[in-house]
């Protein structure tokens, strides 16, 4: 791996450790600073690795290097003296053990999450501290313009300066409140990896692998051990259980029709078969639980043909009545055409069109294209997939539809 491959990795999986762990041993009026700290050390990196052995232990070196910048800032704007913190250090004084990361990233995740912040605040300024997302990544995870991101992550930061918020985890009260918006994140943050808006791949195992083991350290706090909690965990092992079918040995996107399911994971299937089973014990809905049980369908088919397209339809539509979003009608859409045929496929594609909310989604398109197809529409066809590869940002998954224009015929 070459030495800007290296350091975008480490950017890509440890900026947002780095960022809690500085801001919280230096407070939340320093989190720009902070990050300000973590893009010197990764650029520090970027300089010095190609000419020099590359460390031992990476992720110690970044993180000794950031804070020791943010030391050096500190003290040059007189915002702290020699008595409140320790020399620029050449090793980390504390120990920088997994466990002591976590907390640092669940507090962090907490305190994103203040009450005094907007939701789309909160969303946004979690997915980019913590997730290292960029802005367009955010843009494509919310369905928001990239201007739209930029502006609400600069007042969000200035909002949680000027809050003073606190790096602590919140009163239990106040952590039941909070943990319905921490899960969304944690699920935005996985999907984001399961099928990364932009870059060469089309999967982010790292981002992922942070997205379980933040709800993981969830799951292990008696308060937040909740159904939902369950419940997205057993979805993302169910999703986690295909890593491997999904791309082939080139990276190349391979579709759910023409995966070999031999390679589908069956121990992630059977542990994400027992936190769907934790999740229903008291028999309450949630969204989490709707869409495990629909990606439980999936994996228990022997092939695409078996497929129980008429459960995961009711279960579709069971979603709707829990939470009635545009992107759970596209998804809809999928199964709808399955059970009833594509003219209703279509009919339900225009009118979710004549909304407008998915002008700028190219999945939307791509599901128009193939549903025209079907129905022979060639010329119509065409040109919706024209405009999902105009919309796509990701390398790969662009290719595939480049594949899929060629097969029109």
């Amino acid at each position: 791996m070459q030495t800007s491959q290296l350091v975008d990795h480490f950017f890509r999986t440890e900026y947002g450790k780095a960022v809690s762990h500085l801001t919280s041993k230096f407070g939340a009026s320093n989190l720009e600073l902070a990050e300000d700290s973590v893009q010197e050390a990764l650029i520090k990196a970027m300089q010095t690795w190609p000419y020099s052995q590359i460390p031992d232990n990476p992720t110690g070196w970044i993180f000794k290097v950031a804070r020791n910048k943010m030391i050096d800032h500190l003290r040059r704007d007189q915002k702290i003296n020699h008595q409140e913190v320790p020399e620029r250090v050449e090793e980390m004084n504390e120990e920088l053990s997994l466990e002591s990361i976590n907390d640092d990233m669940v507090r962090m995740m907490f305190a994103c999450c203040h009450p005094t912040l907007s939701q789309e605040y909160q969303i946004i300024l979690t997915l980019k501290i913590l997730g290292g997302l960029s802005v367009r990544e955010i843009s494509s995870s919310l369905l928001k313009k990239e201007e739209t991101v930029a502006k609400a992550y600069t007042r969000a930061k200035k909002k949680f300066k000027q809050e003073e918020i606190k790096l602590i985890l919140p009163p239990a009260h106040e952590i039941e409140k909070r943990l319905e918006i921490v899960l969304k994140i944690v699920y935005l943050l996985f999907n984001e990896g399961y099928k990364s808006a932009e870059g060469e791949n089309l999967i982010r195992k790292d981002l992922c692998e942070d997205a379980i083991r933040l709800n993981t350290v969830l799951l292990e706090s008696e308060i937040c051990n909740t159904p939902s909690a369950n419940a997205l965990m057993a979805l993302m092992f169910f999703h986690s259980s295909r890593f491997d079918a999904r791309v082939d040995q080139k990276g190349n996107v391979v579709s759910l029709e023409d995966q070999d399911r031999s390679k589908w994971s069956q121990e992630l299937i059977q542990r994400g078969l027992r936190f769907l089973e934790a999740a229903s014990e008291d028999g309450a809905m949630n969204e989490y639980l709707i869409q495990a049980a629909i990606s439980a369908t999936h994996c228990s088919a022997a092939n695409f043909e078996q497929t129980d397209w008429k459960n995961i339809l009711s279960l579709y539509d069971l979603q709707l009545q829990l939470t009635p979003t545009p992107i759970v009608e596209l998804n809809r859409v999928v199964a709808l055409e399955k059970v009833h045929g594509p003219l209703l496929g279509l009919k339900e594609v225009e009118r979710l069109e004549a909304t407008q909310f998915f002008e700028e989604y190219y999945l939307f398109y791509a599901i128009k294209s193939e549903i025209l197809h079907k129905m022979g529409g060639i010329e119509e066809a065409k040109l919706a997939l024209e405009k999902s590869i105009e919309l796509c940002k990701n390398k790969r998954e662009k290719n595939y539809l480049y594949l899929k224009m060629n097969r029109i015929s």
